[in-house]
């Protein structure tokens, strides 16, 4: 069986994709040193990209390997967190440092355990985690207990630094006013979407302005292959019109041999015949 190891390591070290309510019976890596990939169930909601949500349910079976002695993971449930939470002690502020909060409950070892994972954009792009147990069906031991709140470098992120820069997208509304069409003033949209150091906690921003316009939101970016999906995080301070939520996915860029296709899924166009898909945003510095 030692010959066919690393063919096993491959096949398991799939990736978790990310879970919306309702999708169920993912095949996920339990552990990168499992002889067979293993059927886990997993519902719920997570805002960690495929990635980030594999690195954090393989530190979960490192700790019940440690403490109960198996790696067997059957079905995880996740929990977005709101930001009113108080999170158990001892923790990474993730909060404090641009994150949030989840609650990841896992049938393990014939038990159910509860782990608050805290998750924060990363100085070095990506996103850092830290893993803590909750509840005490499975034994703690003093190594597991010392080792489980350190955070861990997500490996989703090196591809993030690849994006950083200033996209913009012009929409145009057409012209308005003026005697005739041909004599309006043509009318913009601009919306800029900046990524990297100097955008704030999470390294991303996405701002719109036009005529009696000025909509600024911190977003959070996360690579998957060749495309960078961009979810909404919170408005700025001057902005409360709250029409997207934490974790809503606002839209995908895609790179292809001739530049970058977007993708627009929450954030919608101002004018109805403005298509949702196209060269839209174009990297200008």
């Amino acid at each position: 069986m030692g010959g066919d190891l690393p063919r096993c390591i491959r096949r398991i070290m799939k990736r978790l994709t990310t879970l919306t309510l309702g999708l169920t019976s993912l095949t996920v890596a339990a552990v990168a040193t499992a002889a067979a990939p293993g059927q886990v169930d997993a519902s719920g909601k997570t805002l960690a990209s495929s990635q980030l949500a594999t690195d954090v349910l393989n530190k979960i079976v490192d700790y019940t390997r440690t403490s109960a002695g198996c790696a067997t993971v059957d079905a995880v449930r996740m929990e977005v967190l709101p930001r009113s939470y108080v999170p158990r002690q001892p923790a990474v502020p993730a909060t404090d440092r641009g994150g949030h909060f989840e609650r990841w409950s896992v049938d393990a070892c014939g038990a159910r355990q509860q782990f608050q994972v805290g998750l924060w954009p990363s100085a070095r792009g990506g996103s850092d985690f830290a893993v803590t147990p909750l509840s005490g069906r499975v034994t703690v031991t003093a190594a597991a207990s010392a080792a489980a709140p350190a955070p861990q470098v997500s490996r989703a992120s090196g591809p993030v630094a690849a994006w950083h820069g200033r996209y913009v997208w012009e929409e145009s509304l057409g012209r308005t006013g003026g005697s005739s069409p041909s004599e309006g003033v043509a009318s913009f949209v601009t919306y800029t979407l900046s990524l990297g150091p100097g955008q704030g906690a999470t390294g991303c921003t996405l701002n719109a302005s036009a005529f009696q316009t000025n909509t600024r939101m911190q977003c959070t970016a996360t690579p998957t292959g060749s495309s960078l999906v961009i979810k909404f995080y919170k408005f700025g301070p001057d902005d409360v019109r709250g029409r997207h939520t934490m974790g809503e996915r606002l839209l995908t860029l895609t790179r292809d041999a001739s530049g970058v296709v977007t993708q627009l899924e929450g954030l919608q166009p101002a004018s109805d015949s403005t298509p949702r898909r196209g060269r839209l945003f174009v990297k200008r510095s």
